[in-house]
């Protein structure tokens, strides 16, 4: 299909490279959150909102973004992506000097990670590489690789030479992927857009996919943004409630990365799959409403294990069904994705300051449990 000269591993190294590079300032605003509201003066309430701009003009974006990487091809739209992604984080660390210029920044930062999320969908997609299930799964393992990235990375860098710096380095790895972007993946853009793609899923499909994906991203959003805070509360100590995130998502990558492995060659639909996995993940989010400290470990990583693996399964099955226009298919998927991440925070936080954690488990648990039924009655549909 396209270049076959680069070995399906410098593909996907640099696929997984530009996916980082893009998460990287959405997930430096959480990790930093101490350091930088110390230095801008701003609460919590007001502070969750630096998240939440990244992912609304993530949602924003997507479609749209999704639809020009099939006229102007991966190549050229990473390209831009990830030039925009240097120039936002260096603007960050040199200019951001008032909270509003950081919102600003950081919703160009969002755009960003919209337009390359779709444009390295269809790279993989376009690289003809033998097994596209394991080349995504191990796609999928760069959000909560960044956000490990950010829970280790960030206390050496902010602590020691200021939390500007942290940006700079995000900067650097962003023109680090470019340089790889620029070698290895695909300049042409795909010949299927001028014709109906063959295979092609009816638009209704893809918006109920989507939903889905909100759904199931509340999960992932709540469990991310307050599973650490939840431990806490149930009386585990902050550094083993810290340690239980990380636990929990280099679990998620194992799990993601293991079924990669099995993906190209499994006669399941990879949808019912996600559904059947994601209701292990409720299970989990029901344990976590206990306020026990030993019961909300186990919960943590059930939770985990289930909750966070559904976006290998979904962007396989609809990038499969896609082949020619994965780039605009998975745009409307992941706009339910980037939503559920921004409402999940939000919402989560709102849920707890009312009736408590047990409340917002309960509630996540149910939203996870909606996400899978909706994943198994679409996935005749693909």
């Amino acid at each position: 299909m396209s270049h076959s000269s680069h070995s399906p591993n410098t593909v996907i190294a640099v696929a997984i490279a530009a996916a980082v590079s893009v998460a990287l300032p959405g997930f430096l605003v959480g990790g930093l959150s101490v350091q930088i509201r110390g230095e801008f003066g701003v609460a919590e309430g007001r502070y969750g909102w630096a998240m939440s701009t990244y992912f609304l003009a993530a949602t924003a974006g997507s479609i749209v973004l999704g639809r020009l990487a099939q006229i102007i091809g991966p190549r050229r739209q990473l390209t831009l992506a990830l030039l925009g992604a240097a120039v936002v984080d260096l603007c960050i660390a040199l200019f951001a000097n008032e909270f509003g210029y950081l919102l600003a920044f950081l919703a160009i930062a969002g755009l960003c990670n919209a337009a390359a999320q779709t444009a390295v969908n269809l790279g993989l997609t376009q690289a003809g590489l033998p097994r596209l299930g394991l080349a995504l799964a191990v796609k999928q393992s760069g959000m909560p690789a960044a956000s490990m990235l950010s829970g280790v990375a960030v206390p050496a860098i902010a602590l020691t030479l200021g939390w500007r710096w942290a940006f700079v380095v995000a900067a650097t790895v962003a023109l680090i992927a470019l340089v790889g972007v620029q070698q290895t993946i695909s300049s042409s853009a795909p010949q299927l857009t001028t014709q109906k793609a063959s295979s092609q899923s009816p638009l209704n499909a893809l918006v109920i996919a989507g939903v889905a994906a909100m759904f199931l991203s509340f999960g992932a959003g709540a469990l991310n943004a307050w599973v650490v805070e939840s431990g806490v509360d149930a009386g585990l100590g902050k550094g083993a409630a810290g340690l239980m995130l990380s636990i929990g998502a280099a679990l998620g990558i194992a799990i993601r990365v293991g079924w990669g492995m099995q993906l190209d060659r499994m006669s399941w639909h990879p949808f019912v799959i996600a559904g059947a996995m994601v209701f292990g993940g409720a299970i989990g989010a029901i344990g976590l409403t206990s306020r026990s400290a030993p019961i909300h470990i186990i919960a943590t990583l059930i939770a985990f294990s289930g909750g966070w693996i559904w976006p290998v399964f979904l962007n396989f099955g609809v990038v499969r069904a896609n082949e020619g226009n994965a780039a605009s298919a998975t745009g409307v998927t992941q706009t339910g994705v980037y939503l559920g991440v921004f409402i999940a925070p939000l919402t989560a936080g709102a849920i707890i300051e009312r009736s408590g954690y047990s409340m917002m488990w309960t509630i996540t648990a149910i939203t996870m449990a909606v996400g899978g039924l909706l994943m198994l009655r679409v996935s005749k549909r693909f």
